[in-house]
């Protein structure tokens, strides 16, 4: 296994991370949701607390949902407030992109988004930042060189809501990744069928050889659930789940999804 430690938490060890989202178009409704996953997060806590590795580690603040984002002063009070709230878990930014199934957006932050970037990484608030490997060599290495330097670790990613691509297709997307300085790789993508799913899942396991960083492959949708659910057996380092609102197809409830793990222990 290629681990990266984060933190206390280690992601490649074999278990994977839960990682939650956490989405509101307002502060008060970005506040709401943090008090509803934090009560849950303290609950889920207590109920496995003798099995650490099912805590739920990474908490993703999906700010492409955020209607005030170009506002710095509004950006750095809703970090400060997530890293108070979360002080015990990884905080994750994410800004999806509307190409890549996030939320559609008026203001067209998407042209500033490397300022935005710069805002979080100078913040110091945040423990992972995701990047999209498809926004452009420069802006990519830019954006992870400014992560590192920083002490920030990379979730760099990719999604695809209309099929799932080719393997070799998937393998030159990973080595993309690796090479332009992800320090976790995340693809999703949607199946069209069982088979879809059995392919991503096998070769989740064969990348697990191959790739020298940790690796999540997920498959998007009712089918890819099991994509989701067996990641121990298959060695993805990381799997999302919802409290509430789900921020992708197929994502389950984290008590749902915590105590199928907790079966396979």
């Amino acid at each position: 296994m290629n681990e990266v430690k984060v933190g206390e938490y280690s992601f490649g060890n074999g278990s994977p991370r839960v990682c939650i989202p956490l989405m509101g178009r307002t502060r008060d409704d970005i506040l709401e949701q943090s008090k509803l996953i934090m009560e849950e997060c303290h609950r889920l806590d207590e109920l496995y607390k003798d099995y650490p590795e099912l805590k739920v580690s990474v908490i993703e603040w999906r700010a492409d949902y955020y209607d005030d984002l170009a506002d710095s002063d509004k950006l750095w009070e809703i970090l400060n407030s997530l890293r108070l709230a979360f002080s015990d878990r990884l905080l994750l930014f994410t800004f999806r992109s509307e190409e890549e199934g996030g939320e559609l957006r008026h203001d067209r932050v998407g042209t500033h988004l490397d300022r935005v970037y710069e805002k979080v990484i100078e913040s110091g608030l945040v423990d992972l930042i995701d990047v999209e490997v498809m926004r452009g060599n420069y802006k990519v290495v830019r954006a992870a060189t400014l992560a590192h330097e920083a002490g920030i670790k990379v979730v760099m990613s990719y999604h695809d809501f209309q099929k799932t691509p080719h393997d070799t297709d998937i393998v030159e997307i990973l080595r993309d990744m690796d090479i332009l300085g992800g320090d976790i790789l995340k693809i999703a993508v949607m199946p069209k069928n069982e088979f879809d799913v059995r392919r991503m899942m096998e070769l989740q396991t064969r990348m697990n050889e191959e790739c020298f960083k940790p690796v999540v492959l997920i498959s998007m949708g009712e089918n890819g659930v099991i994509s989701r659910i067996k990641g121990k057996e298959t060695g993805a380092c990381l799997t999302f789940a919802s409290v509430g609102e789900e921020s992708a197809p197929g994502q389950i409830e984290a008590a749902d999804l915590i105590a199928l793990l907790k079966n396979q222990i």
